[in-house]
């Protein structure tokens, strides 16, 4: 299993969740990965390599850098 990237934009952990209340896909619960932090998420996927790919490849878009001193 793909090691899970932090947030791409706050840069907290994420972590790897089972949807439970989502239909089954192909039999099996979807998964997906959220940020622990700002809550940002990717869609259900069939499983959790899928699930990771669509995490670590994200980019930040519309979004804008702050300087925080």
């Amino acid at each position: 299993m793909t090691r899970i990237k932090r947030c791409p934009y706050c840069h907290g952990a994420a972590h790897l969740l089972i949807d439970w209340d989502s239909k089954k896909i192909n039999g099996y619960y979807g998964q997906y990965v959220t940020c622990t932090l700002c809550s940002a998420r990717t869609q259900t996927k069939q499983n959790a390599d899928q699930a990771i790919d669509e995490w670590n490849h994200q980019t930040m878009k519309n979004t804008i850098q702050l300087t925080l001193f």
